[in-house]
């Protein structure tokens, strides 16, 4: 059923784009290691009526900030805190512009998100 694999994989292409979005504007105002960040959306408010991160998990967390580091939006740098290891970061130039364009990457997602709709035939 290529309709239904292609709605999949655009959900799950939205939600990471979603994530990575919101992840890099806290970071953005937050230097911070993973687990906090995790720590962080797990305590979010609710967004209408439930927890937008109820679902998520440390790996999830983990895979995205490292894929936002390697695509180059933010650097890491190790830090000795006690007796671990954590690895705090910051956003690049590069992260901040989509920090800074988010509305506009926002907009365009709910537009091929609505085309999608319309060409599957799910609206009305």
């Amino acid at each position: 059923m290529p309709g239904k694999r292609r709605a999949a994989d655009l959900d799950s292409g939205m939600k990471k784009g979603i994530l990575k979005i919101m992840i890099l504007s806290y970071i953005s105002s937050h230097k911070t290691y993973p687990y906090a960040l995790l720590k962080t959306m797990k305590t979010t408010t609710n967004i209408h009526g439930s927890n937008a991160f109820k679902g998520i998990t440390k790996n999830d967390v983990y895979n995205l900030v490292s894929s936002l580091e390697k695509d180059g939006f933010m650097t890491g740098r190790a830090r000795l805190k006690g007796n671990k290891v954590q690895k705090v970061f910051t956003v690049t130039a590069k992260g901040r512009n989509v920090v800074k364009n988010k509305e506009k990457i926002l907009g365009e997602m709910i537009v091929a998100l609505t085309r999608l709709v319309r060409e599957e035939g799910f609206d009305g």
